[in-house]
């Protein structure tokens, strides 16, 4: 489980906004950063529902070409308008795009998977 201190070095990345975990079936374990608590559990649920979904697919993938190495997805971000949910694991950040530094905000959340 993410401790405070994890989520708050996320905190501590470029253009982060809030940061979270998650379990696999979407409840909001922690979460910390200027989101109420409801916003962070829908964000819970998203999360574990596109690594539900990118499991699928890339399992769906693999079948279909033959080729390995896709399954289990280890992490992903989806961008939308202003922001991305940055996922490794079932810890993510919220980060502003015109902010953010992708390879950080990855290299920081490899550490807790």
């Amino acid at each position: 489980m993410a401790t405070l201190s994890k989520l708050k070095e996320l905190m501590s990345l470029p253009g982060a906004v809030a940061a979270g975990e998650f379990s696999d079936d979407g409840k909001l374990l922690a979460y910390y950063g200027d989101i109420s608590e409801k916003a962070a559990e829908i964000a819970a649920l998203m999360c574990a529902a596109n690594k539900a979904t990118g499991n699928m697919q890339v399992k769906g993938w693999s079948a279909y070409t033959g080729k390995d190495g896709f399954w289990p997805v280890q992490g992903f971000a989806v961008a939308a308008g202003k922001y991305a949910a940055c996922i490794m694991g079932n810890v993510g950040v919220f980060v502003e795009l015109d902010k953010a530094d992708f390879d950080k905000t990855f290299e920081t959340l490899s550490k807790y998977i």
